[in-house]
C-alpha cells in the first residue's frame, strides 16, 4: 500500500496530483473494440482516438494500470507493445483504492479529503456522498451516467468555476475519467475513483462489490 499511502500524503498536503485509471474499457475502446463495456457506455471511435492521444504524450501524472488488462487475451499484446514503447510514463496500480477498500482502509482516503475542497464529477447518484451523516463533497459537476464524453463541454465549463479553489477532483466517468483528469490543470488534483464508492451508497457494480458488507458511515 505504499503508493495509497504516498496519495493520501499528497492530498493532505495539497500538493496537485493526478491519477487516471487504464482497464479493459480503456484499451479496448483504443484498440478498436466495439459496442459497449458492461456499465453501458460505447466504445466510441472519437473517444479512442482521445485516449491514444494522451497515451502517446506520456503524461508525467500517475498513470493507473488495472492488471486485470494483462489477463484479457484480446488485449494483452497491445497492452504490452505499448507500455513498452511508452517507456517513459509513471504506470502505478490502478485499483489501489479499490484494494484500501477491500482492506477496510478506505476512510483514510475519505479523512485526507476532509479539509479539502472536494468536487465530484459522475452522475447525480454520488450526491449521496453529501449527507446529514457525513460530508466528502463540497460541489458537483453532474454527468450523464453513461457516455459522457458527450457532455465534455458543460463538464469543462462546470469544472473551471472551481479552479481557484485548489480542489480536489473526484473522476467517476468510466472511460471518459481519463480524457477529463487530462484536459484539468495540472495546478488541481484529480483521481479517478472509479466505482469505489458505489458498495457504501447501495449500488455495489463490480463483482467483488457484492461480497462486500459495507455502510456510508464506514468511510469516516
Amino acid at each position: 500500500m505504499k503508493f495509497y499511502n504516498e496519495l493520501i500524503d499528497r492530498i493532505k498536503n495539497g500538493i496537485p496530483t493526478k491519477l487516471s485509471r487504464w482497464g479493459d474499457g480503456e484499451w479496448g475502446c483504443m484498440y478498436g473494440v466495439t459496442g459497449q463495456n458492461r456499465d453501458g457506455n460505447t466504445y466510441l471511435s472519437e473517444l479512442g482516438e482521445k485516449l491514444r492521444a494522451i497515451l502517446n504524450s506520456q503524461p508525467q501524472y500517475y498513470m493507473g494500470l488495472q492488471y486485470g488488462v494483462l489477463y484479457n487475451e484480446q488485449l494483452r499484446d497491445y497492452v504490452f507493445d505499448k507500455m513498452f514503447k511508452l517507456s517513459n510514463i509513471n504506470w502505478v496500480f490502478g485499483d489501489v483504492l479499490h484494494v484500501a477498500s477491500e482492506k477496510g482502509l478506505l476512510r483514510n482516503f475519505t479523512n485526507a479529503l476532509k479539509d479539502r475542497y472536494v468536487v465530484m464529477i459522475g452522475a447525480e447518484y454520488f450526491k449521496g456522498l453529501s449527507t446529514k451523516a457525513g460530508r466528502i463533497l463540497d460541489a458537483m459537476c453532474i454527468t450523464p451516467e453513461n457516455n459522457s464524453f458527450n457532455s465534455n463541454d458543460s463538464i469543462f465549463y462546470c469544472a473551471e468555476q472551481y479552479y481557484m479553489k485548489d480542489p480536489v477532483f473526484l473522476v467517476a466517468a468510466a472511460m471518459n475519467s481519463n480524457v477529463i483528469i487530462d484536459k484539468l490543470p495540472d495546478s488541481v488534483t484529480a483521481i479517478d475513483i472509479g466505482s469505489v464508492f458505489d458498495p457504501y451508497l447501495g449500488r455495489p457494480r463490480a463483482s467483488y462489490q457484492h461480497k462486500m458488507k459495507v455502510k456510508f458511515s464506514d468511510l469516516w
